[in-house]
């Protein structure tokens, strides 16, 4: 593959929006969560094309790019310029039942969670046909859930969409402190080696002050001893 400073800087992009992509809908529960299932969907013609521009082995190809924008509503501007940030905001799941050790929804965005022999928690069991809804993650207030079921269903979705917001605005700033911190232990970290190499420094100046400082006291011995030896001769 040729190198390109254009599209090097599209494939790099690229792969910071899958990374992200992967992140949040690992963390919701939601599909698709890894490089193949997201290559399928944006480009069905090769769907290794993501392993293969993560390698730098290929370029995304344009057509992958609109659909990756279309498929995770990414504005695409951000590809091509450096003023528009990543925003990546899942789909809301909507119309959540729970039956037994399973959770189950229905529509564009479903989801089927089972636990095996192991039990749900942390979820309001409304019965099929009511408004329950599921936010964001599995592991929701039940208080929520409960309230999201008594209101219709425009201000349900309203109000999940402010809730995603809201969790996905949270993982975003503690993403930020995260790196916030990296830097700065970086930045400790260069400021330490930059004084450990002035204290060096100093040691040697001060080493080499003292050889001198020696040097210049034979001296003075010296010429103190000829002169006591030119005085006792006389």
């Amino acid at each position: 593959m040729k190198e390109n400073p254009l599209f090097d800087n599209i494939d790099i992009k690229f792969i910071q929006a899958v990374d992200e992509v992967i992140a949040i809908n690992t963390e919701l529960g939601i599909k698709p969560t890894n490089d193949s299932a997201i290559g399928k969907a944006v480009y069905p013609n090769n769907r290794s094309i993501v392993s293969a521009v993560r390698g730098r082995s290929k370029h995304i190809p344009h057509i992958a790019l609109i659909n990756f924008a279309k498929e995770f509503n990414v504005d695409m501007n951000y590809f091509y310029s450096e003023g528009n940030p990543l925003s990546y905001k899942p789909n809301t799941i909507m119309n959540i039942t729970v039956s037994g050790n399973g959770i189950n929804s229905s529509g564009d965005y479903s989801t089927n969670i089972h636990a095996g022999k192991g039990e749900i928690k942390g979820i309001n069991t409304a019965q099929p046909g009511s408004k329950n809804t599921l936010v964001g993650v599995i592991e929701v207030n039940t208080m929520i859930n409960n309230f999201i079921s008594q209101i219709d269903r425009e201000k349900a979705e309203k109000f999940l969409e402010i809730i995603a917001s809201v969790q996905i605005e949270s993982k975003k700033a503690t993403l930020k402190f995260e790196k916030l911190l990296e830097s700065k232990s970086i930045e400790m970290k260069e400021m330490r080696q930059y004084f450990e190499k002035k204290l060096d420094a100093i040691e040697d100046q001060l080493l080499e002050t003292r050889v001198k400082l020696d040097e210049a006291m034979k001296r003075e011995i010296e010429l103190l001893r000829q002169l006591l030896e030119k005085k006792n001769s006389n």
